[in-house]
């Protein structure tokens, strides 16, 4: 008899639907970064505002001070992430000065001829700063954003001495709401990544039930995209719970159950990566063809996986966080370089030119509000990697502009600019809006245009044409970074891939001669964390690969992007049965040379596929349906998972697929696989 189907959410008590809330933002968010960094940004925020209220009675400030101390209040707590106290106050000065220093030249320089061409040095020096590291990034960040708050505010020579002082009085309330408020904790976090672990765990385990329930079992396709999309969401609470555990700074018995937790959890992810497989026949290669046995066993094998984690977690003691490790040093510049082979030099000449034809276009549009152009042209490049990504950038900051304007005008005039409900909900904005961020640039943007346009209304400056005119200007500056990424130094979605590729090959030649190592010596030489690399090696590539499937290019097959980015799961996938296999398998001597040759041939493969340009994403590759399938039993998966060899087999068969037919090799090894394995 099935279980009565849930209550709607309206008819469960309070406690239970806050307990549920919370459960989804621990699924969502293992570790609760993006909800810390949310909350972080709303209460940093606050209390400035709060504080500069305080202190205006005594100290009148003039608007400017508090435009800029907003800004970079925003700023201090996006922009700083160095990972001790004593970086982030160095940083936060660095910044202080830069924000100051930008705000003073708006100031002096208003209502000259030099404000225009000042502020696009700003845009230049902003984004060339980034290839000295994360603070020069910082410091660029402000310096922009304080610039453009004096080309809005206007502030005058006399007002920046209050300037200063809101600036560094919001350094110290962003440090206390950093340090002392909402600090990390690594303990906590690690616990909480757990938590993320075993809930979405039960989630994937749930998704692979019902694909396997499905007619025929494995092959209804939403039931296998919510698989798959439960599987990646359980490996990313796995990367994120083994990366707040600390380095190996601890006391020996600490380091050694540290070492304990991070092979449980490889061996989960390792288990889940089988489950999925298992179950979903263009991925592993089995499915319906499996026999029934194969999946119980996998199902089995994740539950045991699964306690395994929990013991290694209960035997965890807390000193084992006590040797957090520093921050890592900065990058420093790129040398050898030619001028204009530096990359940041490029990207900082193409943002310099799209603030340039948007700052144009603004101010024919507007004498006032031109800087709203030149913001959009300068963030659509932010994290973007190639050309195709500024498109979904720039798309994705008009489309969150448009959105938040219709619904905002609506707000405003509903709200007519009531205090509390008006603060209430710029401040809910603001946090959905950055909880958001790295979920959704569009949706980020909507909801901040929003918090914008209940703000207008709030400080009696609403007006629908004020709306309509910032979407017009966000147009501008969105279609001059467009316009600039394809035409100016254009660094392709196939470029970007292709040294997303050679990255992931490098990481992969890594593992095999640390592999070639451990076979003649006996040692591991760090093959988990070597084959931990291949994991974020894939999530570049498919970063990189997003624009591919984009409605806008037709001329792109995303079956065949989705093809081969399959491909590279699987490979990582069986590098990591690899790393595991040598990391427990006893190599008799007699054994080693063999090994050892097959390891080598592997290599020379990836030495080949890193010449070609049509490997993995080439249009003669074929696609997974016309690839033979394995024989089941040469997959039984208690036989195989350890099997170093049968991995490299498998392996050397996946790379096989990925250049065309003609030109495939024949496979090393013996009594291994003859056809797709995992692919």
């Amino acid at each position: 008899m099935s279980s009565p189907a849930p209550s709607p959410a309206r008819d469960l008590p309070p406690v239970a639907l806050l307990r549920r809330l919370a459960a989804s933002f621990v699924v969502s968010d293992p570790g609760l970064t993006r909800l810390r960094m949310a909350a972080r940004t709303v209460l940093t925020l606050a209390a400035v505002v709060l504080s500069l209220v305080i202190v205006h009675p005594v100290l009148p400030l003039p608007v400017a001070a508090y435009g800029v101390a907003m800004t970079t209040a925003l700023q201090g707590a996006l922009q700083i992430r160095d990972a001790t106290r004593r970086a982030r106050l160095v940083t936060r000065a660095w910044c202080a000065l830069a924000g100051f220093a930008s705000v003073a030249l708006a100031s002096l320089l208003a209502a000259t001829a030099f404000t225009h061409p000042v502020f696009l040095g700003i845009v230049f020096l902003a984004v060339w700063a980034r290839r000295f590291g994360q603070r020069w990034n910082a410091a660029g960040m402000y310096g922009f954003m304080c610039y453009f708050i004096g080309a809005y505010l206007h502030p005058a020579v006399a007002d920046l001495g209050a300037i200063a002082l809101a600036i560094v009085l919001s350094a110290i309330v962003a440090h206390l709401v950093r340090n002392h408020v909402l600090p990390e904790d690594p303990e906590r976090d690690f616990r909480v990544a757990l938590v993320a672990v075993d809930a979405n765990r039960r989630a994937f385990e749930a998704a692979m039930r019902r694909l396997e329930r499905a007619s025929p079992p494995g092959k209804d396709r939403p039931s296998r995209r919510e698989a798959a999309r439960a599987e990646e969401r359980l490996k990313d609470a796995i990367l994120t719970a083994e990366g707040l555990l600390p380095g190996e700074a601890g006391t020996p018995q600490a380091d050694a159950l540290r070492r304990e937790m991070v092979v449980a959890l490889f061996d989960l992810q390792l288990a889940a990566e089988a489950r999925f497989f298992a179950g979903a026949p263009d991925v592993g290669g089995q499915g319906d063809d499996a026999p029934e046995r194969h999946r119980e066993a996998a199902a089995r094998r994740l539950d045991e996986a699964a306690m395994r984690v929990a013991e290694a977690a209960r035997t965890l003691p807390a000193g084992a966080f006590e040797g957090s490790p520093g921050a890592a040093p900065a990058r420093g510049p790129t040398k050898g370089a030619g001028l204009l082979a530096d990359p940041a030099l490029r990207l900082a000449i193409q943002v310099t030119l799209a603030a340039a034809i948007a700052m144009a276009g603004g101010l024919v549009l507007s004498p006032t509000r031109w800087f709203w152009a030149i913001l959009t042209a300068f963030l659509v490049f932010t994290n973007a990697q190639s050309r195709g990504d500024t498109m979904q950038r720039g798309l994705g900051r008009a489309a969150g502009t448009l959105a938040g304007i219709t619904v905002g005008m609506g707000l405003a005039t509903l709200l007519g600019g009531a205090l509390a409900p008006s603060v209430a909900l710029i401040a809910i904005f603001v946090f959905v809006a950055f909880y958001l961020l790295q979920v959704s640039y569009a949706a980020m943007t909507f909801f901040m245009t929003l918090a914008i346009s209940v703000l207008y209304g709030l400080i009696g400056q609403f007006t629908p044409a004020l709306l309509v005119l910032r979407l017009e200007e966000t147009v501008i500056g969105a279609a001059a970074g467009i316009f600039i990424a394809f035409v100016v130094f254009p660094r392709t979605t196939g470029t970007v891939i292709d040294e997303a590729v050679a990255a992931f090959l490098d990481a992969f030649d890594e593992l095999l001669a640390a592999a070639i190592e451990r076979v003649e010596d006996r040692r591991r030489h760090g093959l988990i964390r070597l084959s931990r690399g291949l994991d974020r090696r894939y999530l570049d590539l498919a970063v990189a690969a997003r624009p591919l499937g984009g409605d806008w290019q037709l001329v792109r097959k995303p079956g065949r992007v989705r093809t081969a980015l399959i491909r590279f799961r699987s490979a990582a996938y069986w590098a990591h049965v690899l790393a595991r296999g040598l990391g427990r398998a006893r190599i008799e001597p007699e054994d080693r040379p063999a090994l050892r040759a097959e390891i080598e041939a592997l290599r020379a493969r990836i030495a080949t596929l890193r010449t070609r340009r049509d490997a993995f994403f080439g249009t003669a590759i074929r696609s997974l349906d016309e690839t033979p399938r394995p024989d089941p039993d040469r997959l039984e998966m208690g036989e195989s998972r350890d099997d170093p060899r049968f991995a490299l087999a498998v392996i050397a068969r996946i790379l096989d697929r990925s250049v065309p037919e003609a030109e495939a090799g024949p496979q090393p090894g013996t009594g291994v696989p003859t056809a797709d394995a995992g692919v």
